[in-house]
């Protein structure tokens, strides 16, 4: 995708984001009466607005995000305004921008798994063996073939692929595959898997889909054990892997130890013992046992409510474990502050790869989790952001009312947001080294 387009998206993901973050504020306010004297869409100059409700909404020409302006946001003798309101109303009002990104995620995430999207099939039947004179070799099928769908129902193991073809003895079916990360039809005739001398109905041998090695650096751990480019890697010590994912969280939590993988090469399986190389000892640009897997394959996927609903609220809450996470590895100092920070210049960047790495639906859950960080971030306790705004208020409760002047605190928000300019240009100049040097999030 190209970086134009991938600005355009960006833009567009934060632009919808912000313009729920200031719904939460409008819906709130019109609830306790609070005069709303602008909603608008982008940052001024004006573009084009009309008057509805004593409100002004406005299309604005820059195009970053939008804003919800109240009367009075500091000054309590206007009437009508924010400030006027008691403090429970206020800490309401301030607080539901960043409540609606947090919740906005649990409508999201479900909507995008009814949506026909291209989504990573994480299981599927991977031929490793095709026997001569077969269904399969006359079909031209070739080793390392993913079987996705028989007659357009997908198959998740070989046992699925069984039962599908089970009934279709004599009878062309076509089949789904994955070769190369690329997907097409093919029309094959299965005979009865009673009649067959090996392999089944179709004449092959298929297993869970495994990881595909694609490339091996010397003298690395795999060239070390003798692995070879085309090898499936099927397990590490009896558990089954099918994503790079599973396996670079294994390398990386048994690295200087030995595991145990069982490998598929030409129709045969074996087990290779291994030694993930620590951290200190992998070389630039690449990992542990220093493979490059092939791409994930992919397939159209649209699920019913009843499946969508659990799907995207499971989603919803490993966004919130993979948060926890990763502020933890942060403050640990697994993960350099330069890699886990962005701006939005970096997330522009990262958007771009998110999408080339899973689509439109891996763009679905980086909007949620852009939400939910931004949701959260903007409660944090810092001048010019609405958690600095909400400590005023809890100041002016706990004085039993008696609040600091308007003055004062524009003066503290004013410090605060040059102080949050000084940073972005620090957190925008990393991202711009990032971009220069060729390097990206995904390694």
């Amino acid at each position: 995708m190209s970086i134009f387009i991938s600005i355009v998206i960006f833009l567009a993901i934060l632009t919808f984001l912000v313009i729920i973050h200031e719904l939460g504020h409008y819906i709130t306010a019109k609830m306790a009466k609070i005069k709303v004297e602008e909603f608008g869409i982008g940052l001024p100059p004006r573009m084009w607005g009309f008057d509805r409700g004593g409100t002004k909404w406005s299309i604005n020409w820059i195009p970053l995000g939008g804003f919800c302006k109240m009367a009075g946001e500091e000054d309590p003798s206007i009437p009508d305004s924010l400030a006027s309101k008691k403090p429970k109303v206020r800490l309401i009002v301030l607080s539901a921008g960043s409540i609606a990104m947090i919740l906005f995620p649990l409508w999201l995430l479900p909507l995008s798994y009814m949506l026909p999207l291209d989504r990573p099939v994480e299981h599927a039947p991977r031929i490793t063996n095709i026997y001569e004179g077969s269904p399969a070799a006359n079909a031209s099928l070739q080793i390392n073939d993913i079987i996705l769908s028989v007659d357009g129902k997908q198959v998740f193991t070989p046992d699925d692929l069984d039962k599908a073809l089970d009934s279709k003895a004599g009878q062309e079916v076509t089949l789904l595959i994955s070769r190369n990360s690329s997907r097409f039809n093919m029309n094959v005739v299965p005979i009865s898997s009673e009649t067959s001398e090996s392999g089944g109905s179709l004449g092959i041998d298929a297993y869970n889909m495994g990881i595909l090695i694609a490339n091996i650096s010397e003298n690395s751990p795999a060239a070390n054990a003798s692995l070879q480019v085309n090898d499936v890697i099927l397990s590490f010590d009896r558990s089954k892997v099918d994503k790079s994912s599973e396996l670079n969280e294994i390398t990386k939590e048994k690295a200087g130890q030995e595991i145990i993988l069982v490998i598929s090469r030409a129709g045969s399986q074996f087990e290779v013992p291994i030694v993930p190389r620590i951290k200190g000892e992998i070389p630039a640009g690449q990992g542990a046992l220093g493979i490059v897997t092939a791409p994930g394959t992919y397939i159209s996927i649209a699920y019913q409510p009843w499946q969508a609903i659990p799907k995207g609220l499971s989603e919803y809450g490993a966004i919130f474990v993979g948060i926890k996470d990763s502020f933890g590895a942060l403050f640990t100092g697994d993960v350099p502050a330069k890699d886990a920070i962005a701006g939005p210049i970096g997330i522009a960047q990262l958007t771009n790869e998110v999408n080339d790495r899973g689509g439109a639906a891996a763009l679905f859950v980086f909007a949620a989790l852009i939400s939910i960080i931004l949701g959260i971030m903007n409660l944090l306790p810092l001048p010019a952001l609405d958690g600095g705004r909400l400590i005023f208020v809890i100041i002016e409760a706990i004085r039993k009312g008696k609040r600091i002047s308007a003055k004062k605190e524009s003066l503290v928000h004013m410090i605060g947001f040059a102080l949050l300019m000084t940073l972005f240009v620090v957190i925008s100049y990393n991202d711009i080294q990032r971009i220069i040097s060729g390097e990206g999030f995904f390694r």
